[in-house]
């Protein structure tokens, strides 16, 4: 299986990238509720967010609520690692927003996790499009 291409930087920890917009997920992120809660919080999701994946890919792929300028998404770990097909669709869908908003002249999205947990971050990918074949 081929490497997948990814959108998501690797940090050196304490790292930071200029933002107009942050969002910071913190360790030990276990649901899936309370990360769609903290995201849909720090990044003003509209009142129609739905607190499911497709909403999430919806909003993360729009953004056009938040003031112009970049938008990073800097997490302290991988959330939801006792829930694999979760993280695999979380990791997934951010992966490919941070694709699309990264060429947004509006809400450039930026997606950022420690250096440390980058072979984690890519399997993550490659079994998300092992799954999705």
């Amino acid at each position: 299986m081929s490497e997948p291409q990814t959108f998501i930087s690797f940090e050196d920890e304490g790292a930071s990238s200029p933002a107009a917009v942050r969002a910071s997920i913190l360790e030990n992120v276990t649901s899936k509720a309370a990360l769609l809660a903290t995201l849909a919080a720090q990044l003003e999701f509209p009142g129609y967010f739905g607190s499911n994946w497709d909403g999430f890919e919806e909003c993360i792929r729009d953004l056009s609520w938040l003031p112009h300028g970049p938008v990073l998404v800097m997490h302290a770990d991988v959330p939801l690692v006792g829930d694999l097909p979760n993280a695999m669709t979380y990791v997934a869908i951010l992966n490919d927003a941070a694709r699309k908003m990264s060429g947004s002249k509006d809400h450039p999205l930026s997606v950022a996790f420690p250096l440390r947990y980058r072979d984690q971050v890519m399997w993550l990918l490659r079994a998300d499009q092992a799954r999705s074949k």
